[in-house]
């Protein structure tokens, strides 16, 4: 009973495993011989009946011409995403699929769902059946049947993707040993014969749909991740749609038809625009020749387009160096400079464009730069290196890591942490496991902090996981409700402390210091919101946020332009619409919107603040916040510009002092009953 090593990648996946003989590991083929599989799932109707059939890889690939409502491209950019998520949009305009939100789902909008042949399907589903077609390859290439697998993902990649990808994996009828970093995979494959040098990796992966930078510090036949950094939307796809662009604007200047705005349209170039993009590495200039049909009332679209590699690398480069300040991001962070770095290595497909190379070596020798181990491939055969230090046992779901095969210390790629009320701000995100934290933890990390609000009888503790100060802009992992017999004075302490194991579980321990009071939890991979009326529901959070937004228009609106007035009308006009209809990603924008124009609209803002903090504050906090905010009136009433700029200046340092004492923010949304306070 083997193993397996699987790279599920955006654009094509590969599966490798050991040879227990040589000690190595290799690729496995697919039943056409080939190493690579596209990641790419279609829906093809049979000629001799009204039904039709599920097809995956090079069979997808050359269906989706015929059907490009019907095939699904990179479908890993949507494991774990929610439909109201914006950046759906961007896969929306890019793909000829087409997308809607989960009915079941207890969330309104949550989950996204693809369709195919009018079937709704998960990412997990989707990618599922390409697992089904890697697992069923392998068996044919073994001769034996495969039930377990060590998977990749991107190391940037959230904890709802994991587990979207974990999920994947069982649906497909394989036990999921371990979700690997795609870096720290590539690191075991470059590693294979050098067990016994000490190497400094930085990986650079540069996939279909994904980028990921890791520094990884590799010893005998141990490894630990020192750093990660990453774009889950940067990849080869955005390369093809560049190419894609430049087809549509040329049959726009010749046939007049804005092609850019055709779904079947692009589904049909897309294949085109992949063949151009391999062909400008190794080229000058490559034709872009084809006859496009079935998109066009007006008849076929017949293409004739010439590329220069010198035009798409002008284009590309943006992207190209924004992966590179990654680089620099990660070498500054560990404080290393390019010369402590062993070797570059070149990971995905995309490292074949000359211009990474051209990059990178702006900043390293070009002989660190290495594509030892093929770049397509290397990713699947650490997977299998990985996966052969597995003992498997007759149960498919006993089996455990040999360590004295080696061992990988992973550090978090995001930090994990709390949404907590600081400077009156209850969005504010609160990291108690700093981002690039070792783990599984040696002891667990935590951080103080206090009731928000005067006898609370609830601690309520939303977890979040990202890199935005903003809580609701990370990925929620849980909520944590205790319920108290008595109230809570704001100066009791409140310890959190989290703890993160080789599984990625986190747990949660909440002590109320002095008290007795101890309450531990566990937060599992991809837990998701169960019930609508949690605190960070996107309407609890909307709502208030567009009654302060009208209350801030009444009664500030005389000190905003003509334009500033009438653009906050219309958006408290998309908020009540998309809290009528339900639409959470309109309402999750305009909450955004909302919020800037109540805390970013110079002295009407100021004013607003000043008023609804005066109130809430104790004696004298109260009486000189408002003595300001009078005297700014007073400024504005006389129409004395230089009173009016020195007396907003004294109210803004007053502000900031006085809103240390209060209890609620300023007119924006309201602090939740049982959230904490920074210390």
């Amino acid at each position: 009973m083997k193993a397996i090593g699987i790279d599920l990648g955006t654009t094509n996946s590969v599966v490798a495993v050991m040879d227990d003989v040589r000690g190595m590991p290799s690729v496995l083929s697919n039943r056409g011989g080939a190493a690579l599989t596209p990641s790419v799932v279609s829906y093809r109707k049979r000629r001799s009946s009204a039904e039709g059939e599920v097809i995956v890889g090079d069979q997808a690939v050359g269906n989706a011409q015929n059907a490009p409502q019907n095939t699904i491209f990179s479908i890993k950019r949507l494991m774990g995403r929610e439909y109201g998520e914006p950046r759906i949009d961007e896969v929306i305009d890019r793909f000829g699929f087409r997308l809607a939100p989960d009915p079941n789902d207890v969330e309104a909008d949550a989950r996204v769902k693809v369709l195919l042949n009018e079937e709704a399907y998960t990412p997990a589903e989707v990618s599922a059946m390409i697992l089904r077609q890697l697992k069923a390859d392998a068996e044919l290439a073994l001769g034996e049947t495969v039930t377990h697998a060590v998977i990749t993902v991107p190391a940037y990649f959230e904890e709802r993707q994991r587990e979207a990808t974990r999920e994947a994996g069982q649906l497909a009828g394989l036990e999921v040993l371990e979700v690997l970093d795609e870096p720290t995979a590539a690191a075991l494959a470059f590693g294979i014969g050098r067990e016994t040098e000490r190497n400094r990796v930085l990986v650079y992966d540069l996939g279909g749909g994904t980028f990921d930078i890791s520094l990884i510090q590799m010893t005998q036949n141990n490894s630990s991740v020192m750093e990660v950094q990453g774009n889950n939307w940067l990849g080869g796809d955005d390369f093809d749609n560049i190419i894609i662009g430049w087809i549509a604007d040329w049959v726009k200047s010749e046939y007049g038809f804005d092609a850019a705005e055709s779904q079947p349209f692009i589904g049909k170039v897309r294949p085109l625009a992949q063949q151009a993009k391999i062909g400008l590495s190794t080229q000058s200039e490559v034709e872009v020749v084809s006859s496009i049909f079935g998109v066009w009332e007006g008849g076929p679209l017949d293409i004739d387009l010439a590329i220069k590699r010198e035009d798409f690398e002008a284009a590309i480069r943006p992207l190209i160096e924004e992966t590179h300040q990654l680089v620099h991001k990660v070498l500054d962070n560990q404080s290393l400079s390019p010369e402590d770095v062993t070797a570059v290595l070149l990971v995905g497909g995309s490292t074949a464009v000359p211009m990474v190379h051209e990059v990178l070596s702006e900043t390293f020798n070009p002989s660190a730069i290495k594509r030892d181990v093929n770049p397509m491939e290397c990713v699947a055969l650490g997977a299998a290196v990985q996966a052969s230090r597995y003992t498997l046992k007759e149960s498919a779901t006993q089996s455990e890591l040999d360590t004295s095969r080696g061992s990988t210390q992973h550090v978090t790629a995001m930090n994990l942490g709390i949404a907590a009320v600081e400077n009156n701000d209850p969005d504010t995100f609160v990291p108690i496991i700093e981002k690039g934290t070792p783990y599984p933890l040696s002891e667990p990390k935590s951080r103080k902090f206090y009731a928000s609000k005067q006898n609370m009888n609830i601690i309520r503790i939303p977890v979040y996981e990202g890199v935005e100060s903003k809580a609701s802009l990370n990925e929620q992992q849980g909520v944590i409700e205790i319920p108290l017999r008595e109230g809570l004075d704001t100066s009791t302490p409140i310890e959190v402390s989290f703890n993160y194991d080789k599984n990625r579980v986190l747990t949660v321990e909440v002590k109320v210091l002095g008290t007795g009071i101890s309450e531990t939890r566990s937060l599992t991979r991809g837990q998701r919101r169960t019930s609508s009326s949690l605190i960070d529901d996107w309407r609890e959070k909307l709502s208030p946020t567009m009654k302060a937004a009208k209350v801030f228009n009444e009664g500030y609106g005389v000190h905003l332009t003509d334009l500033e007035r009438a653009d906050l009308t219309d958006a408290i006009a998309v908020a009540e619409k998309a809290l009528a209809d339900g639409d959470k990603k309109a309402g999750m924008r305009v909450r955004l919107n909302l919020e800037n124009k109540i805390m970013g609209s110079g002295v009407a803002s100021l004013l607003f603040m000043a008023d609804n903090v005066g109130q809430s504050l104790p004696g004298r906090f109260s009486t000189t916040v408002l003595q300001s905010a009078g005297a700014v009136r007073q400024a504005l009433k006389v129409g004395d510009a230089v009173a009016v700029d020195r007396t907003t200046n004294e109210l803004k340092v007053i502000l900031a002092q006085a809103m240390q004492h209060s209890p609620k923010g300023g007119g924006g949304p309201e602090i939740a009953d049982g959230m904490l306070s920074v210390e």
